[in-house]
């Protein structure tokens, strides 16, 4: 996604000191983390601040340190977090023997280009050499959290469990996506208190612009669609048994974006449900804009979210979604611009959708307040800003 041409974001302070923002995963991984970690990298440096970005995927490197093809100023870095993924005493001598070499290529890293501030992304295992440089070095250290990297916390390991408190704990800012996040954060440190900021994610709205020829296509058959990456808790096997039993026309099309875990199984159940034919399985795509823009309805199933993206990309592009309680779905007010639903219920989420296939004019009302909300809630503005204006108060504490 380019951000070069967002005109919202023109009106942003810039000048902040050097960042390394730090991140599990990049592209071309399909999920939330993975987008954040570009846009925020993208959305900095254009505003003029010096910005690097660390992958700590140890797959993708031979040696501690490599460039990401294609990327400016962004890396594969080797990170051991051996210990906390497979706790053993072999585990914990590697991670402390090359944890030292990494430690020293890090310190070396972040003086060389005068970095101030590590914003560090979905933060776990790969961590912790970043919490130990804070300890000896003048540089800040901001966590950023956005789903099951807290929703997650009590399925961990002991150690990793510790790991994640001592990163709450010791960071010197915390951001959220979502307020739930911020009340699972708090329940993790108590009895300590913490200043969690509330950063929503965003959306380029004039990127996700439809032209008047897609709105006009809209209407029959109805389409509705689903992207995801297809891990079992996006519960799109849901998604497919209330398009099977929810009462619409027969011609009604669903369209899932993705690939993943479940999707071979997703796939066979749209055959034993006999739906197949009326389902399009349209794989993982760079641009998901034509699949949204040819669409009358998003649908969402997942039971555990921090705050997806995609709900914001369907709102900018016009689209009314069904979706349950995450992100935008939890604020904004029932009925504004889609319906919520619980969780692991495909039977309310068939009634739903029969609810909006049948009501063309409610489509149209929900997808304009979605639009709007998103330009107005949700601006690339608003989260640059917000973000810029953390990081000087970071580096005033230096």
């Amino acid at each position: 996604m380019s951000y070069a041409q967002t005109s919202d974001a023109a009106s942003v302070k810039p000048s902040v000191a050097p960042v390394l923002i730090v991140t599990p995963w990049y592209k071309p991984t399909l999920g939330g983390v993975a987008e954040v970690a570009d846009r925020l990298h993208r959305l900095l440096a254009l505003k003029g601040v010096r910005t690097h970005l660390f992958v700590c995927d140890h797959t993708k490197s031979q040696k501690f340190i490599e460039s990401v093809p294609g990327c400016e100023k962004a890396w594969y870095v080797k990170m051991p977090s051996y210990i906390f993924d497979n706790p053993s005493l072999k585990s914990a001598l590697a991670s402390i023997v090359r944890g030292i070499s990494a430690l020293r290529l890090l310190s070396r890293f972040v003086r060389e280009n005068e970095i101030r501030t590590i914003i560090l992304l979905f933060p776990g295992g790969y961590a912790w050499p970043f919490l130990v440089l804070r300890r000896f070095s003048p540089v800040r250290i901001i966590a950023s959290y956005h789903g099951n990297d807290l929703t997650r916390y009590e399925s961990f390991s002991p150690l990793l469990r510790w790991l994640n408190r001592k990163i709450l704990l010791s960071s010197d800012a915390i951001t959220v996506c979502a307020e739930h996040l911020a009340e699972h954060a708090r329940k993790i440190a108590t009895p300590h208190k913490l200043e969690i900021q509330l950063i929503t994610n965003c959306v380029d709205t004039e990127f996700f612009t439809p032209s008047a020829d897609y709105l006009e296509h809209r209407a029959n058959p109805v389409t509705l669609i689903h992207v995801s990456n297809f891990n079992p808790k996006k519960r799109t096997k849901d998604i497919v048994r209330a398009f099977a039993m929810a009462s619409i026309p027969a011609e009604t099309r669903l369209v899932m974006v993705g690939t993943g875990p479940d999707h071979e199984a997703v796939r066979e159940l749209s055959r034993s449900l006999g739906v197949a034919d009326r389902i399009e399985f349209a794989g993982t795509k760079k641009d998901v804009r034509p699949f949204l823009w040819k669409a009358d309805i998003f649908v969402l199933a997942s039971d555990d979210e921090g705050a997806p993206l995609v709900l914001l990309e369907a709102m900018a592009s016009c689209l009314p979604w069904i979706s349950t309680p995450w992100g935008a779905a939890a604020i904004l007010p029932p009925g504004e611009c889609g319906l919520v639903v619980p969780p692991g219920s495909p039977e309310k989420l068939a009634t739903a959708m029969e609810e909006l296939v049948r009501d063309h004019e409610r489509r149209q009302v929900m997808g304009m307040c979605g639009r709007s909300r998103a330009e107005a809630d949700f601006s690339v503005n608003a989260y640059l800003e917000r973000h810029c204006q953390l990081i000087r108060t970071v580096e005033g504490a230096v």
